[in-house]
């Protein structure tokens, strides 16, 4: 569904809209260095993992209860809380780290419950991430940053959240989204068009010395 920038901007200031749907992310590209330097010397990466990946939101069937107060810890949103996002893999340029390819492959999921708070510009977020034979959840909240940027419709949003539950020999994460939202809700098309959706995410997976 399509809305104008009007209705979008009035739905975050009466938080009747949750304000983030995870669905859309700006992709920055960083200027090129002169000089490239070797990683840091002694660096041992044996105690974490890091992924970068791109979540696209997908339909799915409510679970009733699955989005609860009980379940979640907050109070979700009386409709569209209980959210699906498929995490796709990217590939990007070695001399710079611009995303060439922001959906290789499918290589996990997220089912997301959303809630409001008191600011209005902030909603709870609770997750459960399946990624092959990793399962793990989080919660946390998103944070509209601006309104109707960079053009009409777009919503430049954060989302972060403490990780836990996790086998070993993890013992925690964290994962903190780049995300934009727009007038569509599923799918890999943007409304307006020429933005990469849904968000680009990162995942820090801390392992136990």
């Amino acid at each position: 569904m399509n809305f104008s920038a009007k209705k979008i901007a009035a739905s975050i200031l009466d938080s009747r809209i949750p304000i983030a749907s995870l669905i859309f992310s700006v992709v920055i590209a960083l200027p090129v260095c002169a000089e490239q330097s070797d990683p840091p010397a002694g660096h041992d990466e044996r105690f974490e993992e890091i992924y970068v990946l791109r979540s696209i939101r997908d339909r799915q069937e409510v679970q009733d209860g699955r989005c609860a107060a009980s379940a979640v810890g907050f109070d979700p949103y009386p409709m569209d809380a209980d959210r699906r996002f498929s995490f796709w893999s990217v590939k990007s340029r070695p001399a710079d780290g611009l995303i060439v390819d922001a959906s290789n492959r499918r290589v996990a999921e997220l089912r997301g419950c959303f809630g409001p708070t008191d600011d209005k510009t902030r909603q709870n977020f609770h997750a459960e991430i399946r990624m092959g034979s990793k399962v793990f959840r989080g919660r946390g909240e998103c944070q509209a940053l601006l309104v109707n940027f960079p053009e009409e419709v777009l919503i430049p949003v954060r989302c972060q959240i403490v990780l836990s539950d996790l086998s070993a020999p993890y013992i925690g994460g964290l994962l903190i989204t780049n995300t934009l939202t727009s007038g569509a809700q599923y799918g890999g098309e943007t409304s307006p068009p020429g933005y990469t959706q849904a968000s680009i995410a990162i995942i820090r997976l801390w392992k136990k010395h």
